[in-house]
């Protein structure tokens, strides 16, 4: 089942900034980069780092607790283990917030 729901106003992640969020107690960071905003998983593969305490150079967040990077737009690990990710949500602007879908499994 998909549900989009709104975590933050636009204005609050100017360009070049992460904010944290949470739907139904998943775990978010937001990305703007460039205007444009990335949803993806707050949680480091590593040891499970705050990943939106990280930090955000172009489209490359890097945990702040173990320097792991990944892409915000894919999710792909930068530097080894490449083939690690973290998971993407498509995020979208309307009327000046923000929201992501969620594919929740059907219960």
């Amino acid at each position: 089942m998909q549900e989009s729901t709104r975590v933050a106003a636009l204005a609050d992640i100017p360009p070049g900034a992460m904010r944290y969020a949470e739907v139904d107690g998943l775990p978010i960071a937001l990305a703007n980069v460039g205007g444009t905003i990335y949803a993806f998983s707050d949680a480091c593969r590593h040891e499970g780092g705050p990943l939106s305490a990280g930090a955000l150079i172009g489209d490359t967040v890097t945990c702040p607790w173990h320097g792991w990077t990944y892409s915000v737009r894919t999710g792909k690990a930068i530097v080894p283990p490449v083939g690690i990710r973290i998971a993407t949500y498509r995020a979208y602007v309307e009327n000046g917030d923000v929201f992501v879908e969620i594919d929740w499994p059907d219960a």
